[in-house]
């Protein structure tokens, strides 16, 4: 399924939500990723649920052991809650997410360490960058639990543990785990009816033929 979602891209599996009665399970258009490698991945996602607490002391370790925990080709999908102007992650942490096999990252909340954060292979989405910490200022209180995050069409999409999570040029998408296999079916459909509408349009095809034809331009 994973290279089909990633072949898909986020624009073709958002109309096959479409055609199946459902609002396609878009995030905001306010994540963006950050400069570097191709942004185009899939995988399951690993949610990590944090929010605003005052507190003292060092590191965050229930940070630290979530990313000691994420699984080879997984989505760390970071929700900040009500975070705001400090970062969820900088270098170091996403050194560790990217050696342990994140497919890509998801941070609803702020990086940091841009400058590193680009030679990384490992694409990563967020709302911002800033320059604060998040130690004393916000924390992780939860792993593998159900998260809301932003919303495109919709206030808020809900992500479980295995959900699937594909990000690219156009955006991220959401996949529920229990429609998974169903969405990349269409998938494989639509990506061959697409080729060959693309290749009649190419040898000449108007796009009222195309539309008669293929039934969806």
């Amino acid at each position: 399924m994973r290279e089909i979602f990633i072949r898909a891209g986020t624009a073709l599996l958002s109309d096959i939500f479409d055609t199946m009665g459902l609002t396609p399970p878009i995030l905001a258009v306010e994540f963006w990723p950050v400069p570097g490698p191709e942004p185009s991945f899939a995988g399951p996602a690993y949610t990590i649920r944090g929010r605003w607490q005052p507190w003292e002391g060092g590191g965050d370790r229930e940070k630290l052991a979530a990313i000691d925990g994420i699984p080879e080709g997984a989505v760390p999908v970071w929700a900040g809650g009500d975070i705001h102007g400090v970062c969820c992650f900088g270098d170091l942490l996403a050194q560790a997410m990217n050696l342990r096999g994140a497919a890509g990252v998801v941070v609803d909340g702020g990086v940091r360490d841009l400058a590193f954060l680009k030679s990384l292979p490992m694409p990563i989405f967020t709302r911002y960058r800033t320059p604060a910490q998040a130690i004393g200022r916000w924390r992780v209180e939860g792993v593998g639990q159900e998260v809301a995050l932003p919303g495109g069409l919709a206030p808020r999409v809900m992500v479980r543990p295995g959900d699937w999570v594909v990000g690219d040029e156009d955006g991220l998408l959401v996949i529920p785990r229990d429609l998974a296999e169903e969405v990349a079916q269409k998938a494989g459909e639509a990506l061959e009816k697409e080729s060959a509408a693309r290749e009649a349009i190419r040898r000449g095809m108007s796009l009222l033929e195309a539309l008669d034809t293929f039934g969806h331009l």
